[in-house]
């Protein structure tokens, strides 16, 4: 990246950033939001993203920028929670291209203002590797938060969407399924819930032991999207579907009202903390970044 003015730098990236509901945003020393509304708990979320690990050096710009807001708004989805506000970190080689920059920082733009999340400041700094932080602020109402531990014994195991065959374009585009989430908390159907960013092979045996349990899937009845075997399915990593849990008595209800076009299918239950996770024979690894 050609030698410029940090302030003069900021400035340009960050003058069509979406500030609505900032009370002080770019600019100042730290952001200052208003208060969540009356009723609702304040929530949380950092997420990062590495050149080399997360995406490839030619991955298309505008699609960095989008994957690395759209992983927090996953995590939000998965809280039943509502994004307001978030603030960016980036390091940035001595050669990055400023105009490589540009492009990122309009994907991080066009998924923060599709979802109304306002960008509130962050941080330029000098790396050895390109990297992005994204740290998200929001709020939901005590009685639609949707965690991992909540799941019982003869739970139903749903998903959303399709899995495996992540790496080609889908770990760049993929759409945060927040409103399934909100709408799933809103009703309270859902008894534990996460999203699926490291494959169901490690992101499902979380959730069980959140809750204190085994589980029985049947890799049969897995929504492989297309080209994608069974175990690519369970182990690819990167789909970013809501993984959730329901009484048995609430699917005929969930299935007559979901109101989305995102399908939705049972893979198999929770069973007792005693049992052998079953997996009809196919491993369960997942992504882990501390192993190869």
């Amino acid at each position: 990246m050609k030698r410029r003015d940090e302030d003069s730098l900021i400035r340009t990236l960050t003058r069509d950033w979406p500030t609505a509901g900032l009370a002080t945003g770019v600019g100042h020393d730290c952001a200052v939001i208003h208060a969540a509304p009356r009723g609702t708990l304040p929530v949380l979320k950092i997420d990062a993203v590495v050149e080399g690990i997360h995406f490839t050096p030619s991955a298309p710009a505008q699609a960095i920028g989008h994957k690395a807001i759209a992983r927090v708004l996953s995590d939000f989805a998965a809280a039943a929670a509502t994004p307001k506000a978030a603030l960016i970190a980036i390091g940035l080689p001595p050669d990055f291209s400023e105009n490589r920059l540009r492009q990122i920082y309009r994907g991080l733009e066009t998924t923060a203002a599709a979802h109304r999340v306002a960008l509130a400041g962050g941080e330029l700094t000098r790396s050895p590797a390109f990297w992005m932080a994204v740290s998200g602020y929001g709020h939901v109402r005590p009685r639609h938060e949707t965690r991992r531990s909540g799941a019982h014994s003869g739970d139903l195991i749903v998903i959303t969407g399709q899995l495996g065959a992540t790496q080609t374009v889908h770990h760049l585009t993929f759409v945060p399924r927040l409103a399934e989430g909100q709408w799933l908390g809103a009703h309270r159907i859902a008894t534990s819930m996460m999203d699926l960013s490291d494959g169901l092979g490690r992101d499902l045996p979380r959730l069980a032991a959140a809750s204190g349990l085994s589980f029985a899937i049947h890799p049969e009845n897995l929504p492989c999207r297309r080209g994608a075997t069974a175990s690519q399915a369970i182990n690819d990593g990167e789909d970013y579907e809501l993984l959730f849990t329901i009484r048995p008595t609430a699917w005929n209800r969930l299935s007559r009202n979901w109101p989305f076009a995102t399908p939705i299918t049972v893979i198999g239950a929770m069973r007792p903390a005693g049992e052998p996770p079953s997996t009809g024979g196919i491993p369960f690894r997942g992504f882990d970044h501390f192993h190869p």
